[in-house]
């Protein structure tokens, strides 16, 4: 069990930090990349995922469909004017983000739509039909 004096107070914050946060992708090989916070849900046409990445410009942000993941990256730029000694806290995450959402359906490029408003992007991927279909069997005879 660690005595409480064996952790300075900079180490301490370093471990409570790295326990509690989930900030980063785990297979991210650099720790300035950051994952916004997301809501994934259904609805009975679609899945929607709905994250919030405030100051970010359209511009600076991408969505692709790689296999069947949806992929969403960007950055938010920190204010350059501002020097970080003036700081007394600094929580909001700035640098490259990516968040990789493995999908319960069948992506199709071209049924996603994407708006961004007020500092949260909504991606809306349409389910595919799923209508009942009857396979013939072959039968062979030997």
């Amino acid at each position: 069990m660690l005595d409480r004096h064996d952790l300075s107070h900079a180490g301490f914050k370093a471990v409570f930090d790295n326990f509690f946060s989930s900030q980063r992708p785990l297979f991210s090989l650099s720790e300035k990349v950051w994952n916004p916070p997301a809501d994934v849900y259904e609805t009975p046409d679609h899945v929607v995922i709905k994250m919030e990445i405030a100051g970010v410009s359209r511009e600076k942000m991408e969505i692709t469909v790689e296999n069947n993941f949806l992929v969403i990256r960007g950055c938010r730029r920190e204010d350059p004017c501002l020097p970080k000694e003036s700081f007394h806290l600094m929580e909001i995450r700035y640098g490259r983000f990516e968040r990789v959402f493995g999908m319960p359906v069948k992506l199709q490029p071209d049924k996603i739509e994407a708006q961004y408003n007020n500092g949260f992007l909504v991606v809306t991927i349409a389910k595919a039909s799923l209508l009942p279909r009857q396979i013939s069997i072959e039968m062979q005879e030997t």
